[in-house]
């Protein structure tokens, strides 16, 4: 049901004087209550029209962002890579690969369990943290999360980052553990 200012309109306010005092309090309340609902109703018109207005920059804001999200794809083709490693079949000797899509993989060695291990406790001797890790983990599970670790604070990591920034196809350069874990 609408409500309107003729509800009350039937009687001039200056006859009201002249009605019981329950009568009057009740329209002085309905007069009261109507003030309220129709600034109640004016700001819900202007939070609509401000809604309105922000809804259209949310469509500007997503119009350009796919244009730039267009724009930037190859950034993501370069830079977002997964990372395995591998034993070989006849040999305890293990390899690595780094999977990029829209690149050939760029495959390295790790050499075998024991070289792994020792040259990673070498390259950490001064982080007990990480020795922590590595004996934890074991070796290979501590390189994968080594890799993995997304922070921007691993070295590892970025230190591929920094050979993709360089040549995105990561042909100029060998990957192993000496370019991985430098000592």
């Amino acid at each position: 049901m609408l409500i309107d200012e003729r509800r009350f309109d039937f009687l001039p306010q200056s006859k009201w004087k002249n009605l019981s005092k329950d009568d009057m309090s009740k329209l002085q309340s309905f007069q009261s209550y109507y003030g309220h609902y129709k600034r109640t109703l004016n700001e819900i018109e202007e939070l609509n029209k401000e809604l309105g207005k922000r809804e259209e920059k949310v469509k500007r804001f997503l119009s350009k962002m796919n244009k730039l999200n267009y724009e930037i794809d190859h950034l993501r083709n370069d830079y977002h890579f997964s990372w395995s490693v591998s034993k070989l079949k006849k040999k305890n000797y293990y390899n690595l690969c780094i999977s990029r899509r829209g690149h050939t993989p760029k495959s390295g060695s790790l050499g075998s369990p024991k070289m792994i291990e020792k040259h990673l406790k070498t390259y950490y001797k001064g982080n007990k943290n990480k020795l922590n890790d590595l004996d934890k983990l074991g070796w290979d599970r501590f390189i994968r999360s080594e890799v993995n670790d997304r922070n921007g604070r691993n070295k590892v990591r970025n230190r591929i980052v920094d050979m993709i920034t360089k040549d995105p196809t990561l042909k100029g350069f060998v990957i192993n553990r000496k370019t991985l874990f430098p000592l």
